[in-house]
């Protein structure tokens, strides 16, 4: 893999995160950190950084207050980033504490947006800058296939969907309870996360079996099928 296919890797999978929901976290949090292992050009960037850095010290600076203050330098705030995301990932911070605490100031935001625009954005800007490019532009960005590009509206879709079903105060003609068909619904999306094809016949079935009935999902039911089918067949 070549260094711009192995930086655009680790710029797709934080942009994953910016556009995800924050059902899908933990998941992405581990997706930015595997494309970091993968990266020589990032990884470097990152072991420079972390040189001499104390995260406990960093972190108790960090927060003081009612909201994160990542520290003043730029490869103090990189290396900051990069260790809240792994403790995070191993269990010994709660992601859930951290947004309900730190970035839960502004309500125009729900914290999980707050925290991807505060952090995640700030990670990707600095990375960035380390790396040599003054914007991403300047990668030569790998061409997306068009199934890729079917993925990425399948799982939109279904975010979408699992949204609205969250919102309903009662599903019509249901004979699953919401929780569960919400479980169903999650796990569709982890499978189209994980391109796990084999799964998606299932889960459709069951969505259109329980939600089919009730018009204000039927034209999101269609375009998920189709999608679906169209993965599914290759």
């Amino acid at each position: 893999m070549t260094k711009e296919n192995e930086i655009n890797e680790f710029i797709r999978s934080v942009d994953d995160m910016l556009a995800s929901k924050y059902i899908m976290v933990d998941r992405k949090i581990s997706d930015i950190l595997l494309s970091i292992a993968k990266s020589k050009s990032v990884y470097n960037v990152i072991a420079e950084c972390m040189i001499n850095f104390d995260f406990v010290e960093e972190w108790n600076r960090a927060t003081q207050g009612t909201s994160l203050k990542l520290p003043n330098t730029a490869s103090k705030r990189v290396s900051f980033i990069f260790c809240l995301l792994n403790n995070i990932d191993d269990g010994n911070l709660e992601i859930t504490y951290i947004l309900d605490k730190y970035f839960s100031a502004n309500p125009k935001q729900s914290p999980y947006e707050n925290f991807c625009l505060e952090v995640i954005l700030e990670f990707k800007r600095l990375m960035l800058e380390f790396l040599g490019y003054s914007h991403e532009k300047d990668i030569t960005a790998p061409i997306e296939t068009a199934d890729e590009t079917k993925f990425k509206t399948l799982e939109a879709l279904l975010l979408d969907l699992l949204k609205e079903v969250k919102t309903c105060s009662k599903l019509k003609k249901c004979s699953m309870e919401k929780e569960n068909i919400i479980a169903v619904i999650s796990t569709y999306i982890y499978a189209v996360s994980e391109r796990q094809q084999n799964y998606f016949y299932a889960f459709l079935l069951t969505l259109k079996a329980e939600l089919g009935k009730d018009k204000r999902f039927a034209n999101k039911l269609v375009k998920i099928e189709e999608l679906s089918n169209s993965l599914i067949r290759g």
